[in-house]
């Protein structure tokens, strides 16, 4: 996965999954507002979890991965 948007400081934190309309995810952590648009997609969990979660997603849907990078 490219570009994950949270600082180190958030290990620890329990996050979100959001994902657009375009497919793409973001790591959110779970006590910020989410922004229009990026509904949840997974979680609440550990960061590890949510990424792993990214990870697997992006593999089941390389297009929008691809267009992502």
């Amino acid at each position: 996965m490219t570009g994950r948007p949270l600082p180190d400081g958030t290990a620890g934190r329990d996050c979100v999954v959001l994902v657009n309309t375009l497919g793409r995810h973001s790591l959110w952590p779970v006590d910020l507002d989410t922004p229009a648009g990026w509904p949840l997609a997974y979680g609440p969990a550990s960061r590890a979890r949510c990424l792993d979660f990214i990870d697997r997603a992006s593999s089941r849907h390389p297009a929008a991965a691809a267009t992502a990078a």
